[in-house]
């Protein structure tokens, strides 16, 4: 839709500025084009030209037509031959000139449009197609400059509103993207592609609930049932606040030995600019069964947008040990600082890497690098495919109370998808990972582990799943069982 507004705008222009012979029986495909029919469009030119094959605005429509309709690199040699019968006409440049966005030729794109530009310096639909260019370049200062340009040159064109809001969401500035949907409205307040923008950023700022009952076990005889309720409160586009509970009775089903916990707290967060965000959340923890106690748990953190495709964190966090009973009553605690970076290549090739470093209560520490080489397959519905590597270590091995290897080693291939037609209300999603894992100095053994969600959205505000979670990898829990998690989700938007 936002290349169709873009498109439409300049076939108005070159249409109002171009009468030429036969155009009044073209209307029936300049319709087509105006509502985005572009296959009828594409037809209609195609049979036009056949009896006027010398019309330009007709051989014009039909280079976009088919453009438009996913043949771009046809488009382009259309656009060329009408430059090498007019290499001056400005419609005939601007045209080509967008035909190479089309054809994600960006890079050549920016040169035509400069030069354009130069040429045409009051001209905002050139300034537009420029914008549009760095903003398909992630260059988006620069895009936002040539978009507030064109306004100025013509506050009436929606186009250019709308590539700007687009470019102030993708640089994470969303109430600037708000603020430029809001002066857009003014010139067609029922346009559904902004409504539909304003909604989605509105989304992102009302007050959710997030509620999560399961029942955890594993084969060591180990079992808990667990409650998680999360409220959270934005106050405005930069801050937000909210709280926790929750609720676990773990339960060694040998003896019936049982531990209760009760985590309570409050959390928020505060984006000091439009690339770095501050996180924070502190509780109050009750222990009650054989040891009893009581204790302030916490977590703070950095998370930054280095690029458009690149993001850095860094926390830390205080918790205790609570996957077991027998974990409950050692009363350890645990120190973690960790960090994760996350890139994703133009060439849908991405890199996530995570690294924890945990001071514990028992004197005991540990270092955990989890690296995960992916490849996105699909970015509509994500289905990712790739490799994955953990490297574990303890500094003392306390096997008699949790699993705390010198030497810890999981490589495994993996694929991760979600299926979430925008038409439908089911969901679908799940990843599922095979390979082997390597303890200290014992032989390799056959790793697996498996995810699957699902759920139903009867409303934009409520979306209801079940889940299942399967894994016989060692460092998925600290007892070093095999284990497995079924439970519920609730979400809810205020």
């Amino acid at each position: 839709m936002k290349r169709l507004l873009k498109s439409l705008l300049l076939l108005i222009i070159f249409l109002i500025n171009n009468k030429g012979i036969g155009q009044s029986s073209m209307d029936r495909g300049f319709n087509y084009l105006e509502k985005g029919n572009f296959k009828d469009a594409e037809i209609f030119f195609k049979s036009y030209l056949k009896e006027y094959p010398t019309n330009k605005t007709a051989k014009l429509c039909y280079g976009r037509a088919i453009g438009l309709n996913g043949n771009p690199v046809k488009a382009k040699l259309i656009f060329n031959e009408l430059l090498t019968i007019e290499p001056e006409n400005l419609e005939f440049n601007i045209n080509a000139a967008e035909c190479l966005l089309w054809n994600k030729e960006y890079d050549i794109a920016l040169k035509k449009y400069l030069n354009l530009s130069k040429k045409y310096q009051s001209n905002p639909i050139i300034q537009l197609g420029l914008a549009n260019t760095y903003s398909n370049l992630k260059k988006f200062s620069k895009a936002i400059y040539h978009y507030n340009k064109g306004i100025n040159l013509d506050p009436k064109i929606l186009g250019i509103y709308i590539g700007l809001a687009y470019t102030h969401l993708a640089n994470n500035q969303n109430k600037a993207a708000l603020k430029t949907i809001d002066e857009a409205l003014l010139l067609d307040k029922s346009n559904t592609q902004l409504l539909n923008l304003k909604k989605t950023i509105r989304k992102k700022y009302t007050s959710k609930i997030h509620q999560k009952v399961s029942i955890t076990s594993d084969s060591g005889d180990n079992q808990s049932i667990n409650s998680n309720t999360e409220v959270i409160y934005p106050l405005s586009t930069k801050l937000s606040i909210g709280g926790y509970y929750n609720y676990r009775v773990s339960t060694f089903l040998l003896n019936n030995d049982t531990s209760k916990q009760t985590s309570i707290g409050l959390k928020t967060s505060y984006n000091l600019t439009n690339k770095i965000q501050l996180e924070g959340e502190i509780g109050s923890l009750k222990v009650k069964g054989a040891a009893n106690y009581n204790d302030v748990t916490y977590k703070i953190g950095l998370k930054t947008r280095l690029a458009y495709n690149q993001n850095f964190n860094i926390y830390y966090q205080k918790e205790y040990h609570n996957f077991n009973v027998q974990l409950i009553n050692s009363k350890i605690s645990q120190n973690h600082l960790f960090a994760n970076y996350h890139i994703l290549t133009k060439y849908d090739i991405g890199l996530f890497t995570q690294y924890y470093y945990t001071k514990q209560s028992d004197e005991n520490s540990r270092n955990l690098l989890f690296t995960s080489l992916y490849y996105l397959i699909n970015k509509k519905t994500p289905i990712k495919v790739g490799l994955n590597s953990v490297i574990m270590g303890f500094d003392k091995e306390r096997a008699n109370l949790y699993f705390s290897p010198e030497k810890y080693y999981v490589f495994e291939a993996f694929i991760d998808f979600s299926l979430f037609p925008s038409s439908k209300k089911w969901i679908t999603k799940g990843n599922a990972a095979y390979g082997y894992q390597l303890i200290n100095e014992d032989p390799k053994q056959q790793s697996f582990r498996a995810e699957l969600y699902f759920g139903y959205k009867p409303s934009e505000k409520i979306t209801a799943q079940l889940y299942g979670k399967y894994s016989n990898q060692a460092v998925r829990n600290a007892s070093g069982f095999e284990f497995n998690d079924i439970g519920i989700e609730l979400k809810i938007n205020l």
